[in-house]
């Protein structure tokens, strides 16, 4: 379609009355694609296709004079104005939720670092392979499992609560005694002991953890920094036979039948003959009743063995202005333990066994109240066996206390542990044969006698 000249002088009017200058008369107009002025010669006709056009009116003449004009950068197309415009905008936003991704991911962060801190830990604690390399001296007693956990303080902290008193369970040589729950669901109790590094720590824990036996508690991992040092065992949930025996006065509390402290006398008995049969032999050095505990089914398990050592070779078992009465007297200062030494310690606790009393009476600083030293001294047997116990102790509990004096003689005159072993398995045929002739005339009685025991 052509358009004439006065066709398109009113849109080149119009264009003047919005865009106006005040030197001269310029109109700015898209050149219409298709449309040819015929002011023009057709030959320069290509020169307005595509293009922008002025148009100068001059005052003198009515006819308007149209000249294509060159593209400069400040007329660019609208639409690239517009598509920068849009650009921008969604620059910016992307910039907004590339921040808003990295704040929250620095939250998460954040709030993953805290709850670690706090003693949370995801990664499982790896295991120490035991029973290879043969570099334990008792490599014949590897537990069945034959691996040692190397935990982590958080994993310890988190099991504890951060060591709370709460989960403070007894106190020994190596220190505080917590109870704790481990991420896998694990009862244990956690042994920390708050010292510098202890020489060859790793080496004697590892030996410690191939000993295995039914009544001894086992070692299941361990940690260790410059600070500290945590051993955790198997959780024994009855704690130890002296709970059981006396109250904080030390006399007889009467919660534990003959029967029962037969059973944890011989459990106590193999549990100690089986340390000394290792070899080399590990002596507990630190036997006694607290060191005795009771599991769910009131078996018995001797706990702390090796520990002792552990500290001793560190210097640092501790000393007490207290009379230990589970301490061979024929030690030396030296403190040269030996099987014969965890035997007098083993007669002690015997005796608190029987008389369900504690051996140090109620003054700790007074020799001449223990109950050891009365039993030496003593001429009944029945004065020191537990009235609570009433007529049902018949034989049992006089040879034991028989038993109890012979351990705590001098050295040379006292019975190894496998002879205890074997004195407290005839006591216990005897207490079965008793059971079975009283209910002789009963159907079932052999068995009845045999069940008390098992």
């Amino acid at each position: 379609m052509r358009l004439f000249w006065w066709q398109q002088l009113p849109l080149l009017i119009l264009i003047q009355l919005l865009e106006s200058s005040s030197t001269s008369h310029k109109i700015y107009a898209e050149a219409l694609l298709a449309c040819k002025s015929t002011l023009v010669n057709p030959r320069q006709s290509s020169n307005w296709i595509g293009r922008r056009i002025a148009a100068s009116v001059d005052g003198d003449s009515s006819v308007p004079t149209f000249t294509p004009v060159q593209e400069t950068d400040n007329q660019k197309p609208r639409k690239q104005r517009v598509a920068a415009i849009v650009g921008g905008i969604g620059a910016a936003l992307l910039v907004i939720v590339i921040l808003v991704l990295v704040y929250i991911c620095l939250m998460r962060f954040k709030r993953f670092t805290r709850r670690t801190s706090d003693g949370e830990s995801s990664v499982p604690s790896p295991s120490v392979e035991l029973g290879r390399g043969g570099t334990s001296p008792y490599a014949g007693a590897v537990s069945p499992n034959g691996a040692l956990r190397q935990l982590t303080i958080l994993e310890l902290k988190h099991a504890t609560c951060d060591f709370s008193q709460s989960n403070i369970i007894g106190e020994g040589t190596f220190g505080l005694v917590y109870k704790g729950l481990l991420q896998d669901g694990s009862m244990v109790a956690i042994k920390r002991h708050l010292h510098t590094p202890i020489r060859n720590f790793l080496h004697k824990v590892r030996n410690n953890a191939r000993i295995h036996h039914r009544h001894l508690v086992k070692l299941v991992g361990y940690y260790e920094d410059n600070h500290q040092q945590l051993l955790v065992f198997d959780y024994i949930p009855n704690g130890n036979v002296g709970n059981h025996l006396y109250d904080s006065e030390g006399l007889p509390i009467g919660r534990l039948n003959m029967r029962q402290r037969l059973l944890i006398a011989l459990g106590a008995a193999r549990g100690l003959e089986h340390l000394h049969s290792l070899v080399p032999p590990l002596f507990h050095m630190h036997f006694r009743t607290s060191n005795v505990l009771l599991d769910e089914t009131f078996t018995a398990k001797v706990s702390d063995y090796g520990l002792h050592k552990l500290l001793i070779e560190d210097h640092d078992a501790g000393s007490s202005s207290a009379i230990d009465c589970f301490l061979d007297p024929e030690l030396s200062s030296l403190k040269n333990f030996s099987a014969s030494s965890d035997v007098y310690s083993f007669g002690v606790f015997l005796l608190e066994l029987i008389s369900g009393q504690d051996s140090h009476g109620r003054n700790q600083l007074n020799s001449d109240q223990n109950l050891v030293l009365q039993a030496k001294r003593g001429s009944s047997l029945d004065d020191y066996i537990d009235k609570t116990l009433g007529d049902q102790t018949g034989d049992a509990a006089r040879e034991m206390m028989e038993l109890a004096l012979q351990c705590i003689d001098i050295s040379r005159r006292r019975p190894s542990t496998r002879r205890i072993v074997e004195v407290l398995e005839r006591i216990q045929e005897g207490e079965i044969s008793r059971l079975d002739s009283e209910f002789g005339e009963d159907i079932g009685a052999v068995t009845l006698g045999s069940e008390l025991f098992r």
